[in-house]
């Protein structure tokens, strides 16, 4: 399935060559608006190639992964956090937020991503599964984990290397709103009692902002625990 340029509202930059349609990605791992079809990520962001045609050639070659699995659909849909990586030319990006498009930076570091903690469920055997926010899924012995916490994980085996709590003082990146890709310190958050959200306070530039609690992704306790750039 395409979908026309003019009624598509993309979380990437369009290439003004792109005529009428552009890709649309498929169902998975993160929402649809909030990721790039693989084959738009080649050529829009990244320009390694000229065309659709160009890109789905790349892709259907196996020639592209993505945390560290070779992905050969061109609608594959990429998000926030996601590593990919081009074997070929020893080249790894990680996908951010930015204030206005996400965007990609290269990163020397492709083996690990981190994940925040979206919710839990118990499993067989006493177990506890920590669902994550990019559709994995991660088995855990002790239940020491709470929703809102983030995990540094080795790709492409899941391995959880740190555990980084939401706690006062932590480092939070913005991922929606109008502060969207700017990096924080949360100050504390602030539980509703109506059907409003709950708030995190965090302290941006030495200003203290409150946003939505969902909008915040935890990256470290006092420094980021991957590369994301100044």
């Amino acid at each position: 399935m395409h979908r026309k340029r003019l009624s598509t509202k993309t979380n990437y930059p369009l290439e003004k060559k792109v005529k009428k349609f552009v890709i649309c990605p498929r169902p998975g791992p993160h929402k649809k608006e909030e990721s790039i079809p693989l084959a738009s990520l080649l050529r829009d962001i990244l320009k390694y190639c000229d065309n659709a045609k160009e890109a789905k050639n790349i892709i259907k070659s196996g020639k592209i992964m993505v945390d560290g699995k070779i992905r050969k659909d061109y609608k594959y849909p990429v998000g926030m956090f996601d590593v990919i990586t081009i074997p070929d030319i020893k080249e790894s990006f990680i996908v951010l937020p930015g204030e206005k498009w996400q965007k990609l930076m290269k990163i020397k570091n492709k083996d690990f991503k981190i994940c925040r903690i979206e919710n839990k469920t118990g499993v067989k055997g006493g177990k506890i599964q920590l669902n994550l926010n990019d559709g994995k899924n991660v088995v855990v012995e002790k239940d020491v984990y709470k929703t809102g916490d983030s995990l540094l994980i080795s790709l492409p085996d899941l391995k959880i290397k740190k555990h980084i709590k939401r706690i006062k003082g932590c480092l939070c990146l913005i991922t929606k709103g109008n502060k969207k890709g700017k990096i924080g310190k949360l100050k504390e958050i602030k539980k509703s009692r109506s059907s409003n959200p709950n708030l995190a306070s965090v302290e941006i530039d030495q200003k203290t902002v409150d946003v939505p609690e969902k909008f915040i992704f935890v990256i470290g306790e006092k420094s980021p625990e991957i590369e994301i750039g100044d």
